[in-house]
């Protein structure tokens, strides 16, 4: 190739390690700085995509070569000519190939490092991707880039097949999620499945007032694959509701009742429910958007209930018939509508039951919202094993001192929560001095899931529960709850985050390029999902689903469906998963996912609004907050409580942006595309730190003190003034927690009413009394 080139084989050499870093890199511009005779210090720079060729690349190497200064940065790669004996001494690189001398008769190619940055083990590799893609490019010099072999056979099979070899035998394969639980009610009648303050109900009670539930939809037409909306609190009314959905055949649909009408309307109709289930003191706020004729209000229909037929229906639904439909954010403005299969939800639940030993004995806290996916596990995978699944009280679901009294009154043995109402627990517990650490002290294991998971965390779980077994769990709605799983026996001071983990029972991962390639360890890619947990269908949005669950076909491997994440990750040398980021938009805020385009839109609905970009800022709090910045139309003002207010009227509370920040322009990158680094931040103070501002606004009552410690405390703001607005500060629903966690006289909903320190004190003044508790 190199003489049909007309170059010599030295620059073909240079141009397969141009090639080899874009494809580890994913960069465009590569330079090589070469520091051999004759010229050294010279600059060789590629532009290099998916698209070029090693033809075409070597070629560039005859065009003239750039000076450049003889210690050029440590980002750069040297590639030195001539035999290992001539190193260059004190090199400024991370790394440095030593190519052969053209004139000598070695045709040996050695790789210098940097042992700071990476070990043998990386080094090695690297030569040998380079071997092998410059071996296929030699074959096919002509061949798009992108295209050429970058993994050797063996090491293709470790990742591939090796990986993810996790076939196994699982309880309930075949079987409906519904079922699970039947078998226990039959082997297991009067043991407890759900508790909820003075209300205790067994599993044969449980099994019999769903049948009769289940009955009664049957007569209502509802049958395999037929939807269901659930609108209904944590109760033991909403285990007994998601059971008889699926006996009946058909798919629940979970709404949270503090939804605004027109987002619950928009779930119904978009998921084309046959029928709600409610009770009395709910089903005014669905308004108008019920189905006619087809509304259950639990609570006004016991009679009709209780002379139903008590026995185990016959559904009619298999393992690949729909259980559940649970809507995500969607990046068009409208909500995905995710429809979830019986076998996947039981391969995952059977996995954990089976992995952790769960059983009859254990108990699990149900804080999960019922329109995120982890409250399956808690409402139906704890009674599949015949433990007990332990609610709030209403009312007091989000107070981290009653989880804390729960947990220990009960004996709570399996926490399954995001990790930030983990770590809200944990503050009640440092924060409160009264022995609470009991709280924990039954904990077996907890798993974890939704969101980045704190280094630290483990360790601090652990001082209180000294046994526990710490899981951190991934995976996506699309994949039946979770797909892989890392259980922490020690934290690495080194780490930046908790390692992903591995693909759990019958399921598989894979990490592709741009091209659906496979990536070697320790080069980034997007995230593939696939196996037995994959869901059906995003409902009623084909080319959405034709976009993320793909068809796949590499090597030996023949159609494979997988579940695009748009998660950004990479594979370590020993196959453990670590993850990076995203490769759109979309954010985790607590666990929940958010596409900002869904608030953008909304946003652009308000008359005064003409632009709209809506980024996650973590300048106030180590948790991303939601900011809006908004561009008005000409001779329009707007008023940042406003703006919230009508987010709120259609969006859930975590998806109205904590600031609004009003700017006359949107800042564009060359592009012409919203330059978002250029936004201004919403948290000066935080960043920046704050100066004394006006002594006469300086928090002066006994509670305004009080006050003002706490959210210094929670918001990780150095200045909190008489007249500053909590949310304005960076706050949020869960920081609204972990105040009450800190300070549980600070109730979370009143900062909602009252959100400067002013009116929160005056408010807490007027109700409670004093600040020393002397009262009013």
């Amino acid at each position: 190739m190199a003489s049909a080139c007309r170059t010599p084989p030295t620059n073909v050499l240079l141009a397969g390690f141009a090639a080899l870093l874009h494809r580890c890199s994913g960069q465009e511009l590569v330079d090589l700085h070469d520091v051999g005779a004759p010229a050294p210090g010279n600059l060789i720079r590629f532009t290099v995509t998916g698209a070029s060729t090693l033809r075409t690349l070597a070629e560039t190497t005859r065009g003239p070569r750039v000076a450049v200064e003889d210690r050029p940065g440590p980002t750069t790669v040297a590639v030195r000519l001539g035999a290992a004996e001539n190193a260059v001494a004190d090199r400024p690189y991370e790394i440095e190939f030593a190519l052969p001398n053209p004139s000598g008769t070695s045709r040996r190619i050695e790789l210098h490092y940097d042992q700071g940055l990476f070990d043998a083990a990386t080094a090695e590799r690297l030569l040998t991707h380079y071997v092998t893609l410059l071996g296929d490019g030699l074959s096919r010099p002509d061949h798009a880039l992108a295209g050429l072999a970058l993994l050797g056979r063996d090491e293709l099979r470790r990742i591939l097949v090796d990986w993810n070899d996790t076939a196994a035998p699982l309880p309930y394969d075949g079987a409906c999620l519904h079922e699970a639980f039947e078998d226990r009610a039959e082997r297991q009648p009067d043991a407890v499945a759900v508790i909820q303050g003075s209300t205790r109900l067994s599993y044969r009670e449980v099994n019999t007032a769903a049948n009769r539930l289940a009955h009664h939809l049957g007569g209502l037409g509802v049958g395999p694959d037929d939807r269901v909306a659930l609108h209904l609190r944590h109760s033991p009314d909403l285990l007994v509701s998601m059971l008889a959905v699926l006996k009946a055949g058909g798919a629940y649909v979970p709404l949270d009742p503090a939804h605004p009408t027109p987002r619950l309307k928009a779930l119904i109709d978009g998921a084309a429910c046959e029928a709600v289930i409610t009770s009395s003191d709910l089903v005014d706020g669905l308004d108008d958007a019920r189905p006619p004729g087809r509304t259950v209000v639990l609570d006004r229909q016991e009679a009709v209930l209780t002379g139903l037929p008590e026995h185990n229906p016959t559904s009619g639904a298999g393992p690949e018939n729909l259980c559940y439909v649970i809507h995500t954010s969607g990046s068009t403005g409208t909500p995905k509508a995710i429809a979830v299969c019986h076998r996947g939800v039981t391969n995952n639940i059977a996995d954990l039951n089976t992995r952790f030993g769960v059983g009859p004995g254990d108990k699990v806290l149900g804080l999960s919202s019922p329109t995120f996916d982890m409250s399956v596990y808690e409402y139906i995978g704890i009674t599949a094993a015949g433990g007990t699944l332990v609610l709030p009280s209403p009312g007091r679901a989000k107070d981290p001192g009653h989880w804390a009294e729960l947990a220990t009154d009960h004996g709570i043995t399996v926490w399954n929560t995001a990790p930030a109402l983990l770590e809200l627990l944990l503050e009640h517990v440092e924060n409160a001095g009264d022995g609470r650490g009991a709280a924990l002290s039954k904990l077996r294991f907890s798993l974890l899931a939704g969101d980045w998971i704190p280094v630290r965390l483990p360790d601090r779980v652990r001082r209180h529960a000294p046994g526990l077994r710490f899981v951190a769990l991934g995976g996506a709605t699309e994949a039946s709850i979770y797909s892989t799983l890392y259980e922490v026996e020690s934290t690495d001071p080194a780490w930046t985050s908790i390692p992903y983990g591995r693909p759990m029972a019958n399921q598989r991962t894979y990490i592709l390029d741009d091209r659906l390639q496979p990536v070697p360890p320790g080069v980034t890619g997007e995230l593939y999902l696939a196996g037995t947990g994959l869901a059906r269908e995003y409902l009623n949005q084909p080319v959405l689903t034709a976009e993320r669950f793909v068809t796949w076909s590499y090597g030996d491997i023949a159609d494979e469906r997988l579940y695009r994440t748009g998660d950004l990750a990479r594979f370590r040398a020993d196959g453990l998963i670590e993850l990076l980021g995203r490769a759109d938009l979309q954010v985790k805020v607590h666990g929940l996912r958010i596409d900002l385009a869904e608030i953008e839109t909304t946003l652009l609905e308000h008359p005064a609004v003409k632009e709209a970009v809506v980024t996650a800022e973590s300048g106030a709090s180590t948790a991303p907050v939601l900011v809006a910045h908004v561009v008005p139309h000409e001779g329009e003002s707007l008023q940042a409580q406003d703006v919230r207010a009508h987010v709120a009227r259609k969006l859930p509370a975590y998806m109205v942006p904590s600031a609004v920040v009003e700017i006359a322009r949107m800042p564009l990158s060359p592009h012409g595309k919203v330059d978002r680094s250029a936004l201004p931040t919403a948290f000066p103070q935080a960043v920046q730190g704050a100066d004394a501002g006006d002594p006469a606004d300086e928090p002066a009552s006994p509670w305004e003190k009080r006050i003002a410690a706490v959210w210094r405390q929670a918001l990780g703001v150095e200045v909190v003034r008489g007249d500053d607005n909590f949310f304005s500060l960076g706050g949020d629903s869960m920081t609204a927690l972990r105040v009450m966690a800190i300070d549980p006289a600070l109730v979370w909903s009143d900062v909602y009413l009252h959100p400067t320190l002013r009116e929160l004190s005056e408010h807490l003044q007027a109700t409670v009394g004093d600040a020393d508790g002397s009262g009013s």
